[in-house]
C-alpha cells in the first residue's frame, strides 16, 4: 500500500478589509486603507498546517501608496478592532516615482510632462 503525500510551501495573501478615516502619511489626505495579510505556509493536501513570516500591508486608496503595517496593529485590525491603525503604525516601502499635479491634485508618474487628467504642465 502506497501513501501519496501532497505537501509543499506556498506564499498566500488574504484581504482583510478597509480602515476608514485615516490620514495618509504620503499625501496628507483623509482616506481609506485597504489591508492585506501576507504569509508563507506549509500545507499538506492543500490544507495549511502552519504559517510563518506573517506581514501586513496597507494601500492608501487616495494616492495608491503602499505601506507596511505594524504587526500588532495588523493583528488588532484582523481581530475586528475599529480604529486600530494610526499614522505611526504605517511604514513607507519607499518613495514612489509619483508627482502631484499642482492644478488638480492627481498623482502622476514622474515621467509624464503633462497631467493626463487636466493637461496642466508638471513641474
Amino acid at each position: 500500500m502506497f501513501f501519496i503525500g501532497i505537501f509543499g510551501v506556498k506564499q498566500g495573501h488574504k484581504e482583510l478589509g478597509t480602515e476608514n478615516n485615516v490620514i495618509c502619511p504620503e499625501c496628507g489626505r483623509l482616506t481609506r486603507l485597504s489591508v492585506v495579510k501576507q504569509s508563507t505556509y506549509f500545507h499538506i493536501f492543500f490544507i495549511p498546517v502552519f504559517r510563518w513570516n506573517v506581514r501586513y500591508f496597507a494601500k492608501a486608496l487616495c494616492c495608491g501608496e503602499v505601506f507596511e503595517l505594524n504587526a500588532e496593529a495588523g493583528k488588532e485590525f484582523e481581530n475586528g478592532k475599529s480604529g486600530a491603525i494610526t499614522q505611526g503604525d504605517l511604514r513607507s516601502l519607499g518613495k514612489s516615482s509619483l508627482v502631484t499635479c499642482s492644478n488638480c491634485g492627481t498623482r502622476v508618474d514622474s515621467s509624464y510632462r503633462f497631467c493626463p487628467q487636466c493637461g496642466n504642465p508638471l513641474t
